[in-house]
Parts: structure tokens; C-alpha cells; sequence
């Protein structure tokens, strides 16, 4: 999927800048992070979402209406244990 088809060339040390319109259709400002990854032979470059942002904007999407029936049960503790094993200062 291109945006503008714009060609950019990469710097001595690397670097791409992102053109504008690629900036402002993921809603990157200046001194953003960003995640790139490579896919199917393409450099892919998303916006950084926070674990914090993740969960503020999941919160309230499971409850007893939307939980399946089958779903198991875990603990609030068991959950940040999963989703923080990666963290530096996990214990």
C-alpha cells in the first residue's frame, strides 16, 4: 500500500526521513518512537503504542457480557506476570 510513492534516499548512517504524508496518515509527531519491523521483504514502521496506552484504551472491553463461556480464568496477578515477563525489571 503506498501513500505517495515517494522515493527517499538513505544517509551515511542509515537514516530515512519519512515523508510528510506518511507522518501525518500515522499521526507521528517529532521525537515519537515507532516500531519497524520487516515483513515479507518490506521495512514496515508503525507508531509505538505504550503497554499503558494498550490497556487504558482495552479497558472495559471484557466483562461478563462479552467473556466467552469457555474462557479460562486467570488471575490479575498471573496476567501481569505474562504480559510483563519481558520487562527488564521483572522479578
Amino acid at each position: 500500500m503506498s501513500v505517495d510513492g515517494t522515493e527517499r534516499k538513505i544517509d551515511e548512517k542509515g537514516r530515512v526521513t519519512l515523508p510528510q504524508s506518511v507522518r501525518e496518515r500515522l499521526d507521528l509527531d517529532a521525537g515519537e518512537r515507532v516500531r519497524i519491523t520487516v515483513e515479507d521483504g518490506r521495512v514496515v514502521v508503525q507508531p509505538h503504542v505504550s503497554r499503558t496506552a494498550f490497556i487504558e484504551s482495552m479497558e472495559g472491553i471484557v466483562n461478563e457480557e462479552t467473556k466467552r463461556d469457555d474462557a479460562p480464568t486467570i488471575t490479575p496477578e498471573d496476567l501481569k506476570d505474562d504480559w510483563t515477563s519481558d520487562l527488564p525489571d521483572h522479578h
